[in-house]
């Protein structure tokens, strides 16, 4: 069995309500559905974070292509 942990939250009642209607509906547990969305939530912003960090190399990239073309126009 997986290790777990159990977080304390407190949510908007409107969101809490809509919450009991999902889990209701699908017939799953709590604990399943806050699970499920906690873990899409950090996938999701794992994945932003990577987007972030290839733009920035990227950026780097042209500024140093950039740093290139400048030095060989200056060498003329």
């Amino acid at each position: 069995m997986q290790a777990r942990k159990t977080v304390l939250s407190s949510i908007p009642l409107p969101l809490a309500e809509r919450l009991d209607a999902i889990v209701e509906q699908l017939e799953m547990s709590y604990d399943e559905a806050i699970a499920e969305a906690i873990s899409t939530w950090v996938d999701r912003e794992e994945e932003r974070r990577l987007f972030a960090l290839r733009t920035l190399v990227s950026t780097n990239s042209m500024l140093v292509e950039g740093n290139r073309v400048k030095d060989w126009a200056d060498s003329l």
